[in-house]
C-alpha cells in the first residue's frame, strides 16, 4: 500500500472529509440528500469505519450516482449534475485533502491565476483581481471556454496526477473516482447523453472536479498572465487584460491553441463586421465598464449585473407565486398541521423570502453601488405589497382561526393532546357512574 494511499484510509482523514461533507449536504435544497446526510451523520463512526474496512482491503466500489438534467436559469439548455452517494463523496473529499498536500498542487494553488474550486479562493477574490485589470490596462476580452466539464479528456487529467505520484494504487482509486456511473440512467431518457461517462468529461458535482480542471490548465493560465498582459479565470469563465486591442486578440488565440490541444474550444467575442453567436463572450475598452462573474466591473463602481438582479427578483417572483396558488387552506383543517418550512404559510413565505434576499446580498457584499441594493430593496418591497393584497383575497372567506392558521401561526385547538389521560379521565367517570347506579 503507497503513503499516499494510506493518507486517504486513515480515519483522521476520512473524519475531516465527512466533516466537509455533511456539512454541505445538510443543508442542500435536496431533501433526499439532507436525509442521506442525517442517516450517515447518526452512525458517522460506523459508517467511517466500514469505509476504511473497505479501502484498506482494497474491495472499496463507488457506487452508481444519481444524474439531474438541470434546467438553466432562462435557458432552453440543461445543465448534467451527478449527485454521488455520501460515502462516494467522503471518499472522493479525502482523496482532494490528499492531493492538495502535494507540492506541484500547492504550487498551482499559490500562483492565483484561478480563483474557482481552490481552497481561499472564491467570486470576491477573482473580482478584486479584475478590478485592478480594469484599473491598469486598457483592453479585455471576456471568454468562456464551451462546455468545459463534459468535455475535458479524462486521460490527460489524471497523466498530470500520476506523473507526480508514484502510488499505483491511488492512482487507480482516483481513477474510479473520476469515472461516472449513473443510477436512473433509463430516467434521464434524451438527456442521458450530455453525463460524461466515456471518456471525456467530469461529473459537474464533484468536488475533485474543479481542481482535476485547474490543474489541467495552469500551463495555460501560466502563459495568458506572462509578458504585459493578464487574466482571470474562474474555472471555465475568463478575462483577459492587455494594453491595446491587439494585444489581447493575440492572447486570446493563443488561448484557442491552447485549449484545441484537448480538443477544447473558447467562444469569440464580436469584432468589426462580425458578431458573437454567444453572449458569454465580449471585448472593449475597461474604461467603457464590463461584466464578468455576475457583476458590472468598471473603474468607477463594482455592481450586480443585470441578470443576477433579475435573478433575485424572479426567485421572489416564485415565491410569491408558490404560496399565493397553494390550495393547502382548502383542507387547513386536515389531520396534517400545517409546517412553517414546507407549507405556503404567509409567515414562512417571508421567511423563505428573507433567506433569499440575505443570501444574495452575501454574496455580493463586496459591490460598490449600494444605490443598487436600495432600488431592489424597494422592488421586492412592492412585490410583497402585492402578496400582501392577494393574500387578503385569498383568505377573506376563512374563519379568523384558519387565517391565524395560514398565516403560519399555532392555535392551542390544534394541541396535540395526550389521548391516554383523556381516556383515564373517561375510564374514571364512567366507573363513578355505574357505581352510583348499584346504589
Amino acid at each position: 500500500m503507497g503513503s499516499l494511499y494510506k493518507k486517504v484510509c486513515r480515519t483522521p482523514n476520512l473524519r475531516k472529509a465527512a466533516r466537509a461533507v455533511l456539512a454541505n449536504a445538510l443543508n442542500s435544497t435536496s431533501e433526499s440528500t439532507r436525509e442521506e446526510a442525517s442517516s450517515f451523520q447518526l452512525a458517522l463512526d460506523k459508517h467511517l469505519a466500514a469505509l476504511r474496512r473497505e479501502l484498506v482491503a482494497g474491495i472499496f466500489k463507488f457506487p452508481p450516482a444519481h444524474g439531474i438534467a438541470a434546467k438553466k436559469a432562462n435557458k432552453s439548455t440543461r445543465r448534467p449534475i451527478v449527485i454521488a452517494p455520501i460515502k462516494s463523496r467522503v471518499v472522493q473529499r479525502a482523496i482532494l485533502d490528499v492531493l492538495s498536500g502535494l507540492k506541484f498542487v500547492k504550487d498551482v494553488q499559490r500562483k492565483w491565476f484561478n480563483f474557482g474550486g481552490v481552497e481561499d479562493g472564491g467570486v470576491a477574490k477573482a473580482i478584486a483581481r479584475t478590478y485592478q485589470g480594469a484599473v491598469h490596462y486598457q483592453y479585455y476580452i471576456r471568454t468562456d471556454i464551451k462546455d468545459f466539464f463534459t468535455q475535458v479528456p479524462k486521460d490527460a487529467l489524471l497523466a498530470i496526477i500520476t506523473e507526480h505520484t508514484d502510488d499505483p494504487q491511488f492512482d487507480e482509486l482516483l481513477k474510479s473516482a473520476v469515472q461516472v456511473e449513473l443510477a436512473n440512467i433509463a430516467e434521464l431518457k434524451e438527456h442521458k447523453d450530455l453525463f460524461p461517462l466515456s471518456s471525456r468529461g467530469v461529473a459537474q458535482g464533484s468536488c475533485l472536479s474543479p481542481l482535476l480542471c485547474n490543474l489541467l490548465l495552469h500551463d495555460m493560465d501560466e502563459r495568458l498572465n506572462s509578458g504585459d498582459c493578464m487574466s482571470v479565470r474562474y474555472i471555465d469563465d475568463l478575462i483577459i487584460f492587455a494594453p491595446n486591442r491587439s494585444q489581447a486578440f493575440k492572447r486570446l488565440k493563443e488561448l484557442k491553441q491552447a485549449l484545441d490541444e484537448f480538443k477544447l474550444a473558447a467562444y469569440d467575442p464580436p469584432t468589426r463586421g462580425k458578431e458573437s453567436n454567444s453572449s458569454k463572450a465580449a471585448a472593449g475598452e475597461t474604461k467603457k465598464g464590463f461584466s464578468f462573474l455576475g457583476c458590472d466591473v468598471s473603474p468607477e463602481a463594482i455592481s450586480p449585473g443585470k441578470t443576477a438582479r433579475n435573478s433575485l427578483l424572479a426567485k421572489v417572483d416564485a415565491l410569491c407565486k408558490g404560496a399565493l396558488e397553494s390550495e393547502r387552506h382548502l383542507n387547513i383543517r386536515a389531520k396534517l398541521p400545517l409546517q412553517f418550512v414546507k407549507d405556503p404559510t404567509l409567515l414562512g413565505t417571508y421567511w423563505r423570502i428573507s433567506n433569499t434576499v440575505r443570501a444574495w446580498g452575501a454574496a455580493f457584499s463586496f459591490c460598490t453601488d449600494q444605490r443598487i441594493f436600495r432600488q431592489l430593496d424597494a422592488d421586492v418591497e412592492k412585490k410583497l405589497t402585492g402578496l400582501r393584497q392577494q393574500w387578503g383575497i385569498k383568505t377573506k372567506s376563512l374563519s379568523p382561526a384558519d387565517r391565524r392558521r395560514l398565516l403560519g401561526m399555532h392555535l392551542l385547538d390544534d394541541t396535540a393532546f395526550k389521548t391516554e389521560f383523556a381516556e383515564m379521565v373517561s375510564s374514571r367517570a364512567g366507573t363513578k357512574r355505574q357505581n352510583s347506579s348499584a346504589k
